[in-house]
């Protein structure tokens, strides 16, 4: 293919040793490089923290900026640790991809059940939640077994969806936001869900996709890496729910969305739904007072000029009543 270089037969030499994860991918291992296992698979985790920088950057003026950033800090991480086991693959790197996960997960579960809560609740939560993953981090290391992390990964998934449902319920209640807020939780839901089934797509057909990447040559067939892609995706789902559970549970909650959310989220919902209905409201009430204002001055004047006339009335009679008590005398 035009403008594009042909693969070489064989790996370059690992620097890291054999491959010892139990996972593995579809890109060739060394292909490009002895120093990068999987140069594709590697590269593409800056899309979590590209989002994570986003994340930390919007809320560098708020006061609670050390809450607010937890879950993007626990992206951050799953970008970094999947970069080391992508680069190495190694079994004892594989970890940092796998806890990495459920750690970021953890931190987005803390917060949709404690933003309401006093601090001390806040803390001991975040506490016991800290020692259970450290439990289970360890007894995963042991017995390097990856069916329950997958189960306990779920589970989160599930329940700070179901929780995230009920906060918008109570916290958003002009409609027309409330219905870009949905809509975003299912964009957010499509596009994990649209990652989940390119990844899979990767595993079902890798020998056809090893086979067209080899015939296009490098850089085109990159785009056929399709775990990259993986990372790409839910790293762009992740961050909306992420970005979203924050606007839930901060004082913005039941405000048009605006612009504060990164792409594509500008692409998918109208930011500036429910403002009109808002303003509207705003202008209404500021009229009524407006109205209420006139009327009162409206009532003086009326009142201040019925004062007048009635005196000037008073003062004619007396002048007429004194000019014929002369004439009569």
């Amino acid at each position: 293919m035009a403008f594009s270089w042909k693969y070489q037969q064989h790996a370059h030499p690992s620097y890291w040793g054999p491959v010892t994860a139990q996972a593995n991918f579809c890109e060739e291992d060394y292909v490009l490089t002895g120093y990068i296992a999987e140069v594709i698979n590697t590269v593409s985790n800056l899309t979590y923290l590209l989002y994570a920088y986003h994340g930390i950057k919007s809320n560098a003026n708020h006061k609670d900026a050390i809450l607010r950033n937890l879950p993007y800090l626990g992206i951050a991480g799953v970008g970094i640790g999947s970069s080391i086991f992508h680069a190495t693959l190694k079994n004892y790197t594989q970890w940092c991809d796998d806890l990495s996960m459920l750690i970021a997960t953890a931190t987005v579960l803390h917060r949709v059940f404690t933003f309401d809560k006093s601090l001390s609740v806040t803390v001991s939560s975040g506490l016991l939640i800290t020692l259970f993953m450290a439990t289970f981090s360890t007894w995963h290391c042991i017995t390097d077994e990856l069916t329950m992390h997958s189960v306990l990964f779920g589970l989160m998934i599930a329940t700070i969806g179901l929780k995230t449902r009920s906060i918008i319920s109570a916290r958003v209640s002009n409609p027309l936001i409330k219905a870009q807020v949905f809509k975003l939780c299912t964009w957010g839901s499509v596009i994990f869900v649209t990652g989940f089934a390119i990844w899979n797509v990767d595993n079902a057909i890798c020998g056809k996709l090893t086979a067209w990447k080899r015939a296009v040559g490098m850089p085109w067939s990159f785009a056929l890496e399709l775990h990259g892609w993986w990372h790409v995706f839910t790293g762009a789902g992740a961050y909306i729910f992420i970005a979203l559970v924050e606007y839930l549970t901060s004082e913005d909650a039941g405000k048009p969305l605006g612009g504060r959310f990164a792409f594509p989220v500008a692409w998918l919902v109208d930011g500036e739904a429910g403002r009109e209905k808002v303003e509207a409201n705003g202008n209404g009430h500021a009229n009524g007072f407006a109205k209420a204002n006139g009327a009162v001055k409206a009532n003086r004047s009326n009142g201040k000029a019925n004062g007048n006339a009635n005196g000037n009335a008073k003062a004619n009679r007396m002048a007429h009543e004194n000019g014929n008590a002369k004439k009569t005398l």
